[in-house]
């Protein structure tokens, strides 16, 4: 009984550390993309992610809001790219020194 007390632990020491090594490997990864999210306002959210849906799930959330917040597809996708290009930048530059802080400023979509 006690051997089988012994192993029970054993296991479960084992998947507990094994747990806790992968969370620290992800957490690791995901504080290099951290460092480069964009900060975006809610819309600004919602219009880079129909940029990457492409562009007719794009078109039709614009169309839906045209009188609302007078955007263009054109204006929208250059903003975007913009988007894209820093934070390839970004990542660029915390993969040769992460010890560096580095904040990514998205300009206005207006």
């Amino acid at each position: 009984m006690n051997t089988n007390r012994n192993i029970s632990n054993f296991l479960r020491l084992f998947v507990a550390s094994s747990i806790a090594a992968t969370a620290s490997v992800a957490m690791a990864q995901g504080a290099q993309a951290d460092k480069c999210a964009p900060r975006m306002t809610s819309l600004e959210q919602r219009l880079y992610q129909k940029t990457g849906e492409g562009p007719d799930a794009l078109r039709d959330f614009i169309f839906i809001r045209r009188g609302i917040y007078q955007l263009y597809m054109i204006d929208v996708q250059s903003w975007a790219s913009g988007v894209d290009a820093i934070r390839a930048a970004c990542m660029k530059t915390v993969a040769a020194d992460p010890a560096s802080p580095t904040v990514a400023v998205i300009a206005d979509v207006h």
